[in-house]
């Protein structure tokens, strides 16, 4: 069975405009993640990323964590691509939405679930159908970024 990464090898070694759109894909990914992620965050005084308060405190700030962040995630997967080939891009961003999904659990189990069933379900079982919904979420994206990964031209076949 083939699952594409056989043939893959070595990815961004040369910067044609199909290796800048992927990579352009993998940075808007990132970015919206990480600043819906902090405008979440900002709704909740609770939150541990309230102790960034230049990131939660306004929009301008997340915008600027997420630029920074999804810039961080696309200069690693250049490095990662060019040395040690698609699988280590993958589980880079494999790695990096994983920290998305629990904390997007985190904040929906004591915002979002809290609202929604008023207080009838205990905190843990609230947390287990957050994460339940999150993991769905990040494996989609992930099956997203995958085939963005593999393809080999632009646009829709």
């Amino acid at each position: 069975m083939m699952t594409g990464f056989d043939d893959a090898g070595f990815i961004f070694g040369q910067m044609d405009q199909l290796a800048r759109a992927k990579l352009a894909l993998i940075f808007a990914i990132h970015l919206v993640c990480f600043v819906a992620l902090l405008r979440v965050a900002a709704t909740q005084p609770t939150s541990f990323l309230h102790r960034a308060p230049f990131l939660v405190g306004s929009l301008a700030g997340s915008a600027v964590g997420g630029v920074l962040l999804g810039g961080f995630v696309v200069a690693a997967s250049i490095l990662a691509g060019r040395h040690s080939g698609l699988a280590t891009v993958l589980f880079l961003n494999a790695g990096v939405i994983s920290l998305y999904v629990i904390e997007f659990t985190i904040l929906l189990s004591r915002g979002f679930f809290r609202r929604l069933l008023d207080d009838a379900l205990q905190p843990e079982i609230r947390v287990a159908i957050s994460f339940i919904v999150m993991v769905n979420a990040g494996y989609f994206t992930l099956m997203f970024l995958k085939d963005i990964l593999l393809s080999d031209s632009l646009g829709v076949r």
